[in-house]
């Protein structure tokens, strides 16, 4: 009788958690070029150059396997901050999706760091960059110049809702 009892809470728990979506917070739902729209208003990326596939692939390390769609521009202005990409990830792989882009900032702020005092704020800029995670979206936003990431943390807040 108690291992049946056990059972039945386990399997009620289970279908909890997938009705929830285990707290993804209907990242279904998100549209990406909406969130990257929104991000990018604040973040404030001068001459915007659209991200492509083989951008994802090449420059950021994002296997296009792990990806459903994304959104994104990067600035095209030499020794300068600017870069806004979200990235609704395949179901199950947007930690390696993170990961991927966190590799990608970290590689940034390490070649900065070698003009750092050239372009104080470029490099200020790269190292305060967000990667934010919420369900299957990630984000990384890098802000102009002049930007408080208090207002990029507050776009992306609001646009994950």
């Amino acid at each position: 009788m108690k291992r049946s009892i056990a059972i039945f809470l386990a399997a009620c728990l289970f279908a909890a958690l997938l009705l929830t979506g285990c707290g993804d917070n209907n990242s279904a739902n998100i549209n990406v070029n909406d969130v990257a729209d929104a991000v990018k208003a604040v973040a404030k990326v001068e001459n915007p150059l659209d991200i492509t596939e083989d951008d994802l692939v090449y420059e950021f390390g994002v296997e296009l396997d792990k990806v459903a769609e994304f959104s994104g521009q990067k600035t095209g202005v030499a020794n300068t901050a600017g870069l806004v990409l979200v990235i609704k990830a395949n179901s199950g792989s947007a930690q390696d999706v993170k990961d991927a882009l966190e590799a990608y900032q970290n590689g940034l702020v390490a070649v900065s760091e070698n003009y750092r005092s050239d372009f104080p704020e470029a490099y200020q800029q790269v190292s305060d960059g967000r990667v934010v995670m919420k369900g299957d979206c990630v984000v990384l936003a890098i802000a102009a110049a002049g930007v408080e990431y208090s207002e990029v943390d507050a776009a992306i807040d609001e646009a994950l809702k």
